[in-house]
């Protein structure tokens, strides 16, 4: 059996697993092994695995993952983003479909502190549902208002997503910040026109009363610590004084300073944040390894290099090649989680694409925006599900048919990454 072959046989029962529900982890490990086996003997993929496990555990670039976890999981707990959905609501009052507004900006908020789509989405079910409902707004504009803004934590920085792609890329993490800050913001924007045109059709929500300007100005004194640790960690890493793993460090020190001095953080609530941050970061870890072995695996089948000589010789062309590309990911976005989509798609496209003349720092952000869309895409977008835990008493066709209207806005997106990289490529070139 070929290389190739080979390859592309242990994709598919990789795909199969992953379809079968099999932990992404296992998947990607059993097959990086068991391929790696075939490919040179039992002792070189015995040596590869023991030494992948080491190298991922001692990366210091991947340190910067636990860290902004903990930041997001004190944050969390210290209520910052209880605080941002209050000032969001109050200056936002008086807009026919102001509550979904507020929560899509809050959510774009505490996912810059966050880092995680899921914290995100989790905590602002709890924080925003309520109050939608009790101001008759429809269930199912409320969970896609929850289900969208959660997904902003994978494109606004400090994103995982784009330090695990920027360790598989061998990119810089802080050009990879920078040239998702502006498709960020511009998705939030995006899916604030999403909401309020359809606040304004059907009755999906209510006009509210508008606030005083003064009940406005003074509002948006509340979430004061959330715009220090954005400005300490984010702005320290644009101005290149700190790198994106010491930001991290000081975020989660801030944050719990902040916490103790507001008297939001317990020490219960401290050592809650902490286990929850260990747990996620071992799970993140086990995951990074496995897709390490992946790819080690795919790199020796020289399946990439094959697939752009295939491509080349078709005469395909590079805007058609990148096109198949997106469909792919849009359909396995159906189908799995985000972090394992990353790890299993990227170390096979990224030859491919910078092949073909596309930027890494490009074709990062178009990945966190595919990803982005995988999150909140029927039948099985990650966030659609943490909303549905939470508030089972909406059922799932509901949820189904609100996220719906709110797709178009990362698809506009994306249409305009294409046809201006610079959306995502100005900011690093002048900052770097």
């Amino acid at each position: 059996m070929t290389g190739f072959a080979l390859g592309l046989g242990g994709i598919g029962v990789m795909l199969v697993m992953l379809f079968l529900r099999q932990p992404v982890w296992l998947a990607l490990g059993l097959i990086g092994v068991a391929g790696n086996w075939a490919l040179n003997g039992l002792m070189s993929s015995k040596f590869v695995a023991g030494t992948t496990v080491f190298d991922v555990v001692s990366n210091y670039n991947l340190s910067v993952i636990p860290l902004f976890i903990l930041m997001g999981e004190i944050a969390s707990g210290s209520r910052m983003s209880a605080e941002l959905f209050t000032a969001a609501r109050t200056v936002l009052s008086g807009l026919r479909g102001g509550l979904s507004v507020a929560t899509l900006a809050a959510s774009g908020a505490f996912g810059a502190i966050c880092g995680s789509s899921v914290a995100t989405a989790a905590s602002m079910t709890r924080i925003a549902m309520p109050e939608m409902s009790r101001a008759g707004y429809r269930p199912g504009f409320s969970a896609a208002s929850v289900a969208a803004g959660g997904s902003l934590g994978i494109l606004i920085p400090p994103s995982i997503i784009l330090v695990i792609y920027g360790s598989i890329s061998e990119t810089s993490v802080a050009r990879l910040f920078a040239a998702s800050m502006l498709p960020g913001i511009a998705l939030m924007l995006l899916y604030v026109g999403v909401a309020v045109w359809v606040a304004g059709r059907g009755g999906a929500a209510p006009t509210e009363t508008a606030a005083s300007f003064k009940a406005r100005i003074l509002a948006l004194r509340g979430p004061w610590q959330f715009v220090l640790l954005f400005v300490v960690t984010i702005g320290g890493i644009y101005a290149g004084v700190f790198s994106p793993t010491e930001a991290a460090s000081i975020g989660a020190f801030g944050a719990i300073a902040l916490g103790w001095l507001k008297g939001t953080l317990t020490f219960e609530k401290l050592t809650a944040a902490i286990r929850e941050s260990v747990l996620v970061s071992c799970a993140l870890f086990m995951i990074i390894i496995g897709a390490t072995l992946f790819s080690n695996f795919v790199v020796q089948t020289r399946l990439p290099d094959t697939l752009l000589s295939l491509a080349r010789g078709a005469e395909l062309s590079p805007w058609l090649v990148m096109g198949l590309i997106i469909v792919i990911y849009i359909v396995l976005g159906c189908f799995l989680e985000g972090l394992g989509m990353v790890l299993i798609t990227v170390p096979v496209f990224l030859p491919v694409i910078t092949g073909y003349g596309f930027d890494p720092i490009w074709f990062g952000v178009l990945v966190a925006v595919l990803v982005e869309l995988g999150l909140i895409t029927p039948p099985v977008g990650m966030n659609l599900f943490i909303i549905r835990a939470q508030v089972p008493e909406i059922p799932m066709t509901t949820i189904y048919g609100g996220i719906a209207p709110f797709l178009i806005a990362p698809i506009v997106l994306i249409a305009l990454l294409f046809a201006w990289p610079n959306l995502a490529l100005w900011l690093p070139g002048v900052l770097y």
